[in-house]
């Protein structure tokens, strides 16, 4: 996994089950944790499985976007619309739950990225 800098915007460069795949951070919507891995999902409805593990997608994906809202979830928080005590909804109407543990961590990085805008 690695991240490359292409006309100002990151590509994560990874291996997935098919072969080597570039992916724009601004397109993942969420990552989720699946099997012995994790499955990418992006703005356009596809999915990306790898054999990484979610773990190791919240140590690498810059904090500041990528939140770890549940155990088995990571959400880019550019797409959230709305949250409630126990799910994310990001545009689109996906729901993601979010945990209780994570309520008060989850709004200061949304306001951090406000912020930043």
């Amino acid at each position: 996994m690695n991240i490359l800098i292409t006309q100002n915007h990151p590509v994560l460069e990874i291996q997935t089950i098919k072969g080597l795949k570039l992916i724009s951070l601004n397109r993942i919507l969420f990552i989720k944790a699946f099997n012995k891995g994790s499955i990418i999902l992006l703005n356009d409805s596809e999915e990306v499985e790898t054999n990484y593990l979610l773990v190791r997608f919240t140590k690498f994906l810059p904090s500041t976007y990528f939140f770890c809202c549940h155990y088995s979830y990571l959400v880019n928080c550019t797409y959230v619309d709305c949250f409630t005590n126990g799910q994310i909804v990001l545009k689109g109407n996906i729901r993601i739950p979010l945990s209780r543990y994570r309520i008060k961590q989850f709004k200061q990085n949304l306001v951090e990225l406000q912020q930043n805008e």
